[in-house]
């Protein structure tokens, strides 16, 4: 366990904040579950709530247009409350679009994360009981599940040369990995005790790391050493978790401590400042990282 460098409080006031998105200009996008709005967080910590998409905004990404594309889960506050869905939000006017409420004619849980590919199609999680992963296009003609009945699926992102696919699954503390094989197309993994009584047994790599404790885990980024570093909950922080399945746990300093470090994400000219929401406390805060990020396909 280590702690994290050069910690600061980037903005504050947010209402439960996840999904940060890091943008060109020094500004950082977050969805903000508990108003149903996705607010721009400027460098000197101005705060302006730029779309009111309503439910419970919660992983976000640019798309090859220059859109952003939001994971809503629903939300759970009266009239705030929409089917849960993914949504397209026009950043130059705010306005919102639904674009999938439903994959061969089953409703989605609760969308949770989304990364998108070089090709411009996206994965996102379902963060239902037993949920799954997805693979869609951005112009909401085409979605598929590619993964099904996982516990809680939560963060999804991608290695940096684009071959391997990451998600960590909240109560089984595991990250999760596939190899890509095409856009939207994965191997295929047995992880089932059952496997043991099978010939090929249990698939080994399909696992990258399970944690101890009380490391709940949250959302991801990957950074490029290919390293997935996940927002930890309850034994809080930001878990980096190498390619071989070692893992350190980096905290906040104690009077930044939040039980709720949720998302991450990179920005900054290098790509070496981690951007991290911390809901409970509404504050999203920016530290520096001993390595770039893994640039994403598309940015704004």
């Amino acid at each position: 366990m280590t702690e994290l460098r050069e910690v600061q409080v980037v903005g504050d006031g947010l209402a439960f904040p996840e999904g940060p998105v890091a943008m060109r200009d020094g500004s950082v996008l977050v969805a903000e579950i508990g108003g149903g709005t996705v607010a721009r967080v400027e460098p000197d910590g101005t705060v302006e709530r730029i779309a009111m998409v309503r439910g419970g905004p919660n992983g976000a990404a640019i798309g090859p247009d220059g859109a952003l594309y939001v994971c809503n889960n629903g939300g759970f506050r009266g009239e705030m409350r929409i089917e849960p869905c993914i949504q397209r939000v026009d950043l130059a006017t705010g306005e919102s679009a639904v674009l999938y409420r439903n994959c061969d004619g089953v409703a989605l849980g609760a969308p949770n994360d989304i990364v998108f590919d070089e090709t411009g199609g996206f994965y996102f999680t379902d963060h239902i009981n037993l949920g799954g992963l997805y693979y869609a296009t951005p112009d909401g003609s085409a979605i598929r599940r590619i993964v099904g009945d996982r516990p809680h699926p939560n963060g999804v992102g991608l290695s940096p040369d684009g071959t391997v696919l990451y998600w960590a699954e909240t109560p089984t503390r595991q990250v999760q990995r596939r190899r890509v094989v095409a856009p939207g197309e994965i191997t295929p993994a047995d992880c089932d005790i059952r496997a043991l009584f099978r010939p090929s047994g249990i698939d080994r790599y399909a696992v990258l790391a399970g944690l101890p404790g009380c490391h709940e885990l949250d959302s991801l980024a990957i950074d490029s050493a290919g390293s997935v570093l996940v927002g930890t909950l309850v034994d809080s922080g930001v878990s980096e978790i190498r390619v071989d399945g070692s893992w350190t746990l980096h905290t906040l300093p104690e009077p930044l401590a939040d039980p709720m470090v949720t998302n991450v994400c990179f920005g900054g000219p290098d790509l070496t400042t981690l951007y991290i929401t911390c809901s409970r406390s509404g504050r999203l805060l920016r530290a520096t990282w001993h390595c770039p990020g893994a640039p994403l396909a598309f940015t704004a």
